[in-house]
């Protein structure tokens, strides 16, 4: 059993010493023991290349998968105000921004050239009051926990 293991253990640090003797190879080193073999080295080197440059082509694919199911992901976890939540977002958002009764305080908005707000701004608004609505739920439900 002992000379099992100790044949292992030498066949493991004979593949290191095999591995440390080809990574501390010089150029010159290689391309002479390919030619020795009857191998072209500029092949090789171009083969190698083209693997390097496959190898990064796959990680930069998994990288810009992973990042689109991570937007995805966020995407689906922003809160989306339903159409019924909407109106009821609208009314709160127009008592703010007139300060009147049962709305927070008074919300001042960025004139446009003196006109209303485009739909877009009031969208924009609306979206980000639910967002905030949304935080505001979580961070009392997790003050009852």
């Amino acid at each position: 059993m002992i000379s099992k293991r100790r044949s292992i253990e030498e066949l493991r640090d004979l593949s290191d010493e095999i591995d440390e003797n080809i990574l501390g190879a010089s150029d010159a080193d290689v391309s002479e023991e390919l030619v020795s073999l009857g191998i072209d080295p500029e092949k090789v080197a171009a083969e190698m290349d083209a693997i390097a440059e496959e190898a990064k082509r796959m990680a930069g694919k998994s990288r810009l998968a992973s990042a689109r199911a991570a937007a995805a992901a966020f995407s689906s976890k922003r809160p989306g105000a339903a159409q019924s939540d909407k109106s009821a977002l609208r009314t709160k958002f127009q008592k703010m921004r007139s300060g009147g009764p049962g709305g927070n305080d008074s919300l001042m908005m960025a004139a446009r050239k003196g006109k209303q707000l485009s739909s877009n701004d009031e969208e924009g608004a609306l979206d980000d009051l639910a967002q905030l609505e949304a935080l505001e739920s979580e961070d009392r439900e997790a003050s009852k926990e």
